[in-house]
């Protein structure tokens, strides 16, 4: 028999201390801060840990994972929150959509809120973040959870911020799909738009998508056609684009890690700050971007079966964004879904690729939002 949310709610006041463990993906991030507002809201205390750091509880309590896998722990009440959002079982929905349904039963959810399950949504794609699929899977719940004045799924222009932005802007400030000599550039983007508009016989919008496409046909494998269905976002002033979002939080969890992001159902107005600091980093790591790109600096290997690319980024004298440079290398399909990057020393791993086990199988060197390995090999023994 299903269980329901308020069977959560009547447990969670039963037991002295709520523990919430998440996995560190997106959309179990958002979801961990809009169950802590709700609880908050409903006076019960709760405890949150990434799974990488969570300790085992004791005492009278509760422990609820966010898109965590558990293994059996003796002495420990473990349930996972899919379980009273009337998810399907294994199904890769959005946890922070069917929670935001269930939490619309008790208090009235901001915009905003609305705004930032959508980007959870997105965050979910395993390849280009347009992927129409999710549209798909979503489309039953997406008409209960969301309001209809927040979002649009229409035929557009694939930049960031268009049709509300100006489509110089857009074109510059758009990662994905990143777009060599036009994505962060500041002189070319508005060249080449001032030179279509002077061509008076063509449409802008299908001109700037071909010229593009014809950028993107060089070294893409996968990149999706610049003109098609999208996510639009109406009515909101702390997210303009749910695309953009994700690589403004997936920016912001490769520099601070997952916990000063916890505070985002509290205050989703961050987004404005993000999504600044996004393009002023990627602005900075622009050269090792396009020089992975145009240089193929990618490798493939085969590990217990996976397929993993192996990028190298000895060439750049700081830590780069791992997990950004990842989504925008793999957003055009220069790398696999497992994608280690190398010093040629070290090799790092994204925290978000690896599986959210908790507690950890075995102990490992994480440094922020990565884990180090000392050889490619190592990877072998946490790749489940």
């Amino acid at each position: 028999m299903a269980k329901q949310f308020k069977e959560l709610i009547s447990t969670v006041r039963q037991v002295s201390s709520v523990y919430i463990v998440y996995s560190t993906s997106i959309d179990s991030i958002i979801s961990a801060s809009l169950l802590l507002k709700f609880f908050k809201d409903q006076d019960i205390d709760a405890y949150l840990a990434p799974f990488h750091e969570a300790p085992k509880p004791w005492g009278e309590h509760i422990v609820i994972g966010i898109g965590t896998l558990q293994k059996p722990i003796s002495g420990v009440r473990f349930v996972t929150i899919d379980d009273y959002l009337g998810k399907e079982p294994g199904a890769a929905f959005s946890t922070a959509v069917y929670l935001i349904k269930q939490v619309k039963e008790y208090w009235i959810v901001p915009r905003a809120l609305e705004a930032l399950a959508l980007v959870a949504m997105v965050s979910l794609s395993k390849s280009t973040l347009y992927d129409e699929m999710l549209i798909d899977v979503h489309k039953a719940i997406l008409a209960d959870a969301i309001s209809k004045d927040v979002w649009e799924y229409s035929e557009s222009l694939r930049l960031f911020g268009f049709p509300q932005r100006d489509i110089v802007e857009a074109l510059k400030r758009t990662l994905e799909p990143y777009i060599v000599g036009l994505s962060l550039d500041e002189a070319n983007a508005p060249a080449l738009v001032k030179r279509i508009q002077s061509e008076s016989k063509k449409d802008l919008i299908q001109a700037v998508a071909s010229e593009a496409e014809g950028i993107l046909s060089r070294y893409s494998r996968l990149s999706p056609k610049l003109i098609g269905q999208k996510i639009i976002v109406k009515n909101v002033d702390e997210v303009e684009d749910v695309y953009e979002a994700v690589y403004a939080l997936s920016l912001y969890l490769d520099l601070k890690g997952s916990e000063p992001l916890l505070s985002i159902a509290f205050e989703p107005n961050i987004m404005k700050y993000l999504t600044s600091l996004l393009y002023a980093t990627m602005k900075q790591f622009k050269p090792l971007l396009d020089a992975i790109i145009q240089g193929a600096g990618v490798k493939r290997y085969v590990i217990k079966g996976v397929r993993v690319s192996v990028v190298d980024i000895s060439s750049e004298p700081r830590m780069p964004p791992l997990h950004t440079l990842y989504r925008v290398l793999r957003g055009i399909g220069l790398v696999d879904e497992i994608t280690m990057f190398t010093n040629g020393k070290e090799y790092f791993l994204p925290l978000q690729l690896l599986e959210p086990r908790w507690p950890l199988d075995k102990e490992l060197h994480i440094e922020n939002s990565y884990i180090v390995l000392s050889s490619l090999q190592s990877l072998g023994e946490i790749i489940k």
